[in-house]
């Protein structure tokens, strides 16, 4: 009868204090606030997203069509919510893009486009490079 006394709640509390540690347990870090910028940049990814999933890309260029298609509900979003694309970003870009339009062997056109789509989704401010979105003026 004793051993029954401590060996039931043994029994039953090992796991819910197993439990409650767990529900409780916290690294030490608060989770950054989202920014404008953030909230605007996922809810227009999310937009362009269900703008082209009723798209069915059977060629080569029916690829190409939904990916424009995307990136120009993008900046209208992204105008929508006050926010246009940034100067500094384009002076940056341009001789990025003109390199890589020589090694790629495509239009100066096409390889800052292709750099445009790469750096759009991305609102992490850097050093080396400025941000794509500024806020409109």
């Amino acid at each position: 009868m004793t051993k029954a006394r401590f060996v039931i709640p043994l029994l039953i509390g090992l796991p819910l204090l197993g439990y409650l540690w767990t529900l409780y347990q916290t690294d030490g870090s608060e989770p950054k606030a989202i920014t404008a910028l953030q909230k605007a940049v996922d809810e227009c990814a999310g937009i362009a997203d269900n703008a082209v999933a009723h798209m069915q890309a059977v060629v080569a260029f029916q690829v190409l069509e939904k990916e424009g298609r995307k990136i120009n509900v993008m900046r209208r979003c992204m105008a929508d919510h006050g926010y246009t694309e940034n100067p500094k970003w384009l002076a940056y870009g341009a001789p990025i893009a003109k390199a890589n339009a020589l090694k790629q062997g495509v239009s100066e056109d096409e390889a800052m486009e292709n750099l445009r789509r790469l750096n759009m989704m991305d609102f992490t401010d850097s050093d080396q490079r400025p941000i794509y979105w500024t806020v409109k003026p």
